[in-house]
């Protein structure tokens, strides 16, 4: 094969492998759409938000920018603390602190979120994760040794078809104890990243064939 159709081939896939490439980039959460103190006791009177930077100086009241700062972006040490107590009854009204967090487009189930939690281990938080239809699923997370908590919503792909709902729209955490010294769950970040579909690694593991079988063409001749 002459190199100049290798060339054409390798460039073709390159173009075609492009815009999967880019939807696998991880995107934090840059909006604050609903921010609630919840009804939980705090550390300070009157109540209000709360939270720190880790290791640094924890609790210190926040006021409401903040607390909004604090959850938006990267990972970087600052936090909000979202404290509340155990969830009541199945249809209840949630009672603990709550945060929305919007990242700026709409998301498929073809995604993984990740809570940055800073402090104590084993702080636990309920999720609601918003589809674009007003819907939402609700999980409870508890962090680990680990900083990082992800959610596969890959499993959860039959949910948004049962909602009605065409996407997932925004993810809500709220507290659900009062661990830790900055009581409740310690909020840093959130980020969704966009998992490849299957068809996806499919073309690119063709892609790689074709490359390969290209090799040894060239080679031979």
């Amino acid at each position: 094969m002459h190199s100049k159709t290798f060339g054409a081939i390798v460039a073709t896939l390159a173009a075609t492998l492009a815009p999967h490439a880019a939807q696998a980039q991880t995107t934090y959460a840059n909006t604050v759409l609903q921010m609630l103190r919840g009804t939980a006791p705090g550390d300070f009177a009157p109540p209000q938000f709360y939270g720190g930077s880790y290791p640094g100086s924890f609790p210190v009241a926040l006021t409401d920018d903040q607390a909004r700062a604090a959850v938006l972006g990267a990972p970087d040490g600052n936090f909000l603390s979202l404290p509340g107590p155990a969830l009541g009854e199945s249809g209840s009204a949630f009672q603990g602190a709550y945060v929305n967090l919007g990242f700026g487009a709409d998301f498929s189930s073809d995604t993984v979120i990740t809570l940055h939690e800073l402090g104590n281990n084993y702080e636990s938080a309920h999720l609601f994760i918003w589809t674009n239809n007003g819907g939402n699923l609700q999980l409870d997370v508890t962090r680990d040794a680990s900083d990082d908590i992800t959610v596969d919503l890959r499993p959860y792909a039959g949910v948004l078809t049962s909602l009605g709902a065409t996407a997932w729209r925004s993810v809500a955490i709220g507290g659900i104890d009062d661990l830790g010294a900055s009581r409740g769950f310690d909020l840093d970040s959130v980020s969704i990243t966009a998992v490849p579909e299957p068809s996806t690694t499919a073309l690119l593991l063709g892609g790689l064939g074709v490359l390969g079988w290209a090799a040894r063409r060239t080679r031979r001749a």
